[in-house]
């Protein structure tokens, strides 16, 4: 815990600092609840590999070499140093809890982290009132709270972010070293968590620090030197060779992001306009958001450089915006012109301030909703990994959807169903090429040892190429379970059907 003192519940009123808490317990509360819910909800590809990789810590990988049940084998997760992977398994130790209820709780922390970072920051530039309001926003805008209790590092990687910043700014006004120490290790777990944080510099350096600037740049910059250093690791192993080509693939695929043309595709703009005015913040909160920080004043550079920076940042990573939790970094900013806009607002008439914070939570209760519920297509996803766990011996490799490979606890070979994720999934083999057909992708993991398929069966069932593929599985492999949520074969070939020349199901 970080000490209280200058520029934090020090100098508040008691009823401040009630409201403080308050918003504080409300941040992590609400992400707290259903906890026990399966972590499929919102981006999967991103919290079940996280996942693997934390179950896989605790059962001893070492944290040098994470590592994912998807085969070929050894498959090390390389992206990122596995910081809140890490942090999941401590807390479940510490609490007792399953693996993926202590990784919620580790994302709710780190957004209430964030909160208490962004109270500090605006309170010196804003007030009280705006700082409060502002804490406020960030708590209930619909993007921190899809992803304040997901299972990846992004709610972490923001809090330790801000919280940070934070930090920096209280020792720059004259607190004690500690605020200093405790800024470079939480700047040092912010990059380690995601290296592209590093706009965070920009802030900093130009409206945090004060002169003498160059003995404080240097030290703000070996914070990197962590992350960098995980990346030169990461280089020396995919160097030695062998198993999944999945990090070499996601390295290219990650020097392709940097080249910024996605920017001027229409589908990008779509994004950027979809989730800025609408999902993210909720468009009163998009509003209300964007009034307040265009009318912000020339005194202070902190916003407008960090929403200068964040914006540089999009424009490199693009190609990325596709996915919501990125605009998790434009959270922080929002939340400050929501509170500037209500906090005047405020001064002419309290009873607007008030309707209009009372609509912002409404609207984002409604829009964020389906995140405590999971998703339809995933309802047979705890009878599938029950099913599949009673047929499927724990050291046979089994073709399965990457959430009922971990939701069963078995290793094997990821089930893709659009032909471009599936060329990429036999990619990590060394082979990218698929001969055409449904089953082509399942044929190329019998061959390198798989001996199941298994997929679940939820209200997805009106896609007709997921029907069509669990018709041809059926026509083709021996079926051990057919229920109405799982569809389960062993890989051997039906001796009662007629096979066609390439030795398919008539």
């Amino acid at each position: 815990m970080i000490e209280v003192e200058a520029g934090d519940a020090k100098g508040l009123g008691p009823c401040e600092q009630a409201i403080l808490v308050t918003l504080l317990l409300a941040a992590f509360a609400l992400r707290a609840v259903c906890l026990d819910q399966p972590i499929v909800e919102n981006y999967v590809g991103r919290q079940v590999p996280t996942a693997m990789v934390a179950r896989n810590l605790e059962r001893g990988s070492g944290l040098l070499r994470p590592q994912l049940d998807t085969a070929p084998l050894p498959n090390l997760f390389l992206v990122e140093p596995p910081v809140y992977a890490a942090a999941a398994v401590a807390l479940r130790r510490l609490t007792g809890l399953p693996l993926e209820p202590a990784g919620r709780l580790v994302s709710a922390l780190g957004l209430t982290l964030g909160g208490w970072g962004l109270f500090g920051l605006a309170r010196r530039r804003l007030g009280v009132r705006s700082a409060l309001i502002a804490v406020g926003a960030l708590v209930v805008f619909p993007v921190t709270l899809r992803y304040g209790r997901a299972f990846q590092p992004d709610a972490l990687m923001l809090g330790t972010l801000v919280a940070g910043l934070r930090c920096w700014d209280e020792r720059e006004a004259g607190g004690r070293p500690r605020w200093l120490i405790a800024g470079w290790l939480l700047l040092a777990t912010c990059l380690a968590l995601k290296v592209v944080s590093a706009y965070l510099f920009v802030p900093l350096v130009i409206a945090i620090l004060r002169p003498p600037r160059r003995g404080k740049v240097a030290l703000a910059l070996s914070a990197l030197v962590p992350a960098l250093l995980w990346y030169v690791h990461a280089a020396f192993l995919l160097g030695e060779g062998g198993g999944s080509h999945a990090s070499a693939d996601n390295g290219a695929i990650w020097l392709r992001t940097l080249v910024p043309t996605a920017l001027f595709r229409s589908a990008t703009l779509g994004h950027i306009v979809r989730f800025t005015v609408v999902r993210a913040f909720t468009p009163l909160g998009f509003a209300l958001g964007l009034g307040g920080l265009l009318c912000a004043g020339t005194a202070d550079r902190l916003w407008r450089t960090w929403g200068l920076a964040v914006l540089a940042a999009f424009a490199v990573l693009a190609a990325k915006l596709h996915h919501e939790y990125y605009w998790l970094a434009l959270a922080p900013l929002a939340a400050v012109g929501v509170g500037r806009s209500l906090d005047a607002l405020a001064d002419r008439s309290q009873c607007a301030a008030i309707a209009l914070g009372a609509g912002l939570v409404a609207l984002s209760a409604a829009q964020s909703a389906s995140t405590w519920r999971t998703p339809a297509e995933w309802l047979g996803l705890s009878a599938a990994a029950r099913a599949v766990q009673a047929n499927v011996p724990s050291d046979a490799w089994i073709v399965a959807p990457e959430a009922l490979l971990y939701a069963a606890d078995r290793r094997g070979c990821r089930l893709e169903f659009p032909r471009a994720a599936a060329r990429r999934a036999a990619g990590e083999w060394g082979e990218p090429d698929l001969p055409e057909g449904r089953l082509a992708l399942i044929e190329f993991y019998r061959a390198h040892g798989a001996r199941f398929v298994a997929d679940v069966k939820g209200e997805e069932a009106g896609d007709p190429e997921r029907l069509a593929l669990h018709e041809a599985i059926r026509a083709r492999y021996n079926v051990l379970v057919d229920s109405p949520g799982v569809l389960l074969a062993a890989l051997t070939d039906r001796t009662d059907v007629p096979e066609d020349a390439d030795g398919f199901p008539r």
